[in-house]
Order: structure tokens, then C-alpha cells, then sequence
């Protein structure tokens, strides 16, 4: 068997029956038979099947399979005298490994009677792409090696696909690292406006799904992109007060989930970056988050620290309204100080809590020194360092 006869049979190999050692043997003798004598353009489409398997982002690519198919696409980067993919290169990838499979919404229309002989109705099948995940995974490998500067030059191969992972339930992870990927070249999706596109299918995804494999990290890639994106298209104030309103939102559903909660409260400093004093109209609510991950009792002291954190970003973000909070606050704080006695991470964790309480002091001393004096008064020599 040839090389592109090894190369094609793996191309149809179903990646979710298949056994590791069927595919790392298949992955073996493609790399075995590279033939430098083949037609460039057919070793760029071969290049992205190898990409499809090295790939860690897809669920079919074991850390054995990702080796193997690393070696093989540096022997044909050397062949192709490759760094880095030009818009040549991914486009003839997609137009040979990707579009074939996003351009129809499915392989066939099924007709299926439903109700009654005389309702009949039309049922789309499956998308083919979904039907080939190496296709998936062919395209983001080609886009995380993408030149960004010649983004322009590939975005009616590269967001048609995007859109359509984002808007999967099941690719949606893979959809929003390919946002973060496309905005490399933030000039181009600022000024064409396709950033704008992105931002908008984006914002749908800032809803916590408890029926996801892993949900946490799902949220936290969704938060990623867009923050992103909006960075690179530099958004007004009002889609970071949407952001906002998704980390309320999702606060409600994961407030007793360690990990979800995690990823909702380390949005909050970066939302205090970018708001700066505009921050204000979220503060109660924020204020709210913090003291309920400082005081609760499922949390452990790698969340609490994070939870530390976002008090010093508030103050300093906001230090006109803080104050105001500054009782609530101090005491989530000592309540934080109580169950570091014996935790992991609990040196760590004081030194985050006097941070926090140095950047109140610099909102109102006065309020945080009453605090303070009320809590050693209470419990003689407990917060001395305080």
C-alpha cells in the first residue's frame, strides 16, 4: 500500500470504533511511506490528516496517538520546509479536508412521516462534518498554525466552520478556542467586523450546562473567548455589563459547585480591569460572591485565595463604593483566616487575605481598623496581625 492509499485509510478510519493500536498503527505507517516525490499539494492534504491527529483538543487522540503523529508531521514539515501554515497552505487543507464536509448540512434528507399519513414531515440528518470528527480536528490543528497575518486571506474558510462549531453543543469547546485562534489578527476582526459575528454567537454561550462532560471547563473556555475577542475588537462598556450579567446569572446555578465557582469568580478581576469604576453597578453582586466563597463551608483554600483576590481587584478597581462594604467584607476575610488553620495552601492563602485587607485600608482605614479592633476584641490574640 502506498503512502496516499495509508494516508486515505486512515482519513476513513472511524476515530470513535477504532482502537489506539489500530490507529497508532495506521499513524506508524503513514509515517513510515512518506514519499517526498509526491505532489506538494497532496502532502499539504496529508499534513492535515496528520494535524487531525495530533490535535489534543479531540477526544480521539490518545497521548500515544499525538506522539506518533507529531513525528509525522515533522518529517513532512521538513519535506514542505514548513514553519508556519500561509494561506496557500490552510486554504488547499480546508478545500480538501474540511469544506467538503461543512458545505452541506447533511448527507441526505430524511423523510419521515410523523403523527399521521398526512402530516408528513422533514427531518435533516446528522451534519456530515459530525459524521467525520477527523475533519474537526484537520481544522483546528491547520488554524492554531496559521500565519494571523494572512488571516484575511483565509476567514471565508475559517468562520463559516467557527460559527458552526460554536453553535454545536457537542464542538462548542472546540468553536470557542477557534475564536481565540482567529483573533490573533485582532486588527482584521476589528475593522471587517467579523469579530463582531463571533462576539455575537459567543455571547450565547455564557450559560453554565450542567449536561456537559466537563462542565467548569466548558464555562471557563467560554469566559476566555470572550474576553478575547472583545479585547481585540475593543467593545464598549455595555457588552462587558453583559458579561457581567452572565457571571450573576451563572453564580445562581453554581454557587454550591467548587470548580464552576472558581471559574465564575476569577472572571470578576478581569471584568474590574476593563470597567475600572463602572464596575460599581455589578459591586453588591460581586461583593455577594466573594463573601459567599470566603465564608462557605465547601470551600477549600485554593478557592478562598481566589476569592481574596477579587476583594483587592474590587478595592482597587472601585475604591469610592467599597467602603461601604467594608464590615461584610472583613469579617468573610476572618471567617476565610478561621478555616485556613488546617488547610493546605493555608500560608498562601493569609498572605492573599492581607493584601486584601491592605487594599481596603486604602478605601477607608478607619472602617477597616473598627472591623478589625471589634474582631480581636472578640477573639484576643487570634488576628493580632492583622
Amino acid at each position: 500500500m502506498g503512502y496516499l492509499a495509508c494516508v486515505e485509510k486512515l482519513w476513513d478510519v472511524d476515530v470513535h470504533a477504532a482502537s489506539e493500536r489500530d490507529v497508532c498503527e495506521l499513524v506508524e505507517q503513514c509515517t513510515a511511506q512518506v514519499d517526498a516525490t509526491v505532489d506538494r499539494s497532496q502532502l499539504v492534504s496529508s499534513l492535515a490528516v496528520a494535524g487531525a491527529f495530533s490535535d489534543v483538543s479531540m477526544d480521539y487522540v490518545t497521548p500515544r496517538v499525538q506522539v506518533l503523529a507529531d513525528k509525522w508531521i515533522t518529517d513532512l514539515c521538513s519535506i514542505l520546509n514548513l514553519n508556519n501554515l500561509g494561506s496557500c497552505e490552510f486554504n488547499l487543507i480546508c478545500t480538501d479536508r474540511v469544506h467538503p464536509y461543512f458545505s452541506e448540512p447533511s448527507t441526505k434528507p430524511q423523510y419521515k412521516l410523523m403523527h399521521s399519513d398526512a402530516q408528513p414531515g422533514l427531518l435533516m440528518g446528522e451534519p456530515k462534518w459530525k459524521k467525520r470528527s477527523q475533519c474537526v480536528g484537520a481544522f483546528m490543528w491547520a488554524l492554531s498554525r496559521l500565519d494571523a497575518s494572512v488571516m484575511s486571506e483565509s476567514v471565508a474558510f475559517v468562520l463559516p466552520v467557527t460559527l458552526a462549531l460554536v453553535d454545536d453543543y457537542e464542538y462548542r469547546m472546540q468553536g470557542l478556542r477557534a475564536s481565540c485562534l482567529f483573533v490573533r489578527n485582532a486588527e482584521f476582526a476589528r475593522r471587517s467586523g467579523t469579530g463582531s459575528v463571533l462576539l455575537s454567537s459567543i455571547r450565547t454561550c455564557l450559560v453554565y450546562r450542567s449536561d456537559a462532560p466537563q462542565p467548569h471547563k466548558l464555562l471557563h473556555t467560554a469566559f476566555t473567548a470572550f474576553v478575547a475577542v472583545a479585547d481585540a475588537i475593543q467593545v464598549d462598556v455595555q457588552e462587558w455589563w453583559a458579561l457581567c450579567d452572565a457571571l450573576v446569572v451563572n453564580y445562581g446555578y453554581v454557587s454550591d459547585k467548587i470548580k464552576e465557582l472558581r471559574v465564575v469568580s476569577e472572571q470578576i478581576s478581569i471584568v474590574c480591569e476593563r470597567l475600572g469604576v463602572c464596575v460599581a453597578r455589578y459591586l453588591r453582586a460581586f461583593i455577594g460572591i466573594v463573601t459567599h466563597v470566603l465564608e462557605s463551608g465547601i470551600c477549600v483554600a485554593e478557592l478562598q485565595h481566589v476569592a481574596a483576590e477579587q476583594v483587592t481587584a474590587l478595592a482597587k478597581a472601585c475604591p469610592q463604593r467599597v467602603c461601604v462594604y467594608v464590615p461584610s467584607v472583613v469579617a468573610a476575610l476572618a471567617r476565610a483566616w478561621d478555616s485556613a488553620d488546617n488547610s493546605s495552601g493555608a500560608d498562601k492563602l493569609r498572605d492573599e487575605i492581607h493584601r486584601a485587607l491592605a487594599s481596603l485600608r486604602e478605601t477607608d482605614a478607619d472602617a477597616v481598623s473598627r472591623a478589625v479592633r471589634s474582631l480581636q476584641t472578640a477573639r484576643p490574640g487570634h488576628f493580632d496581625t492583622w
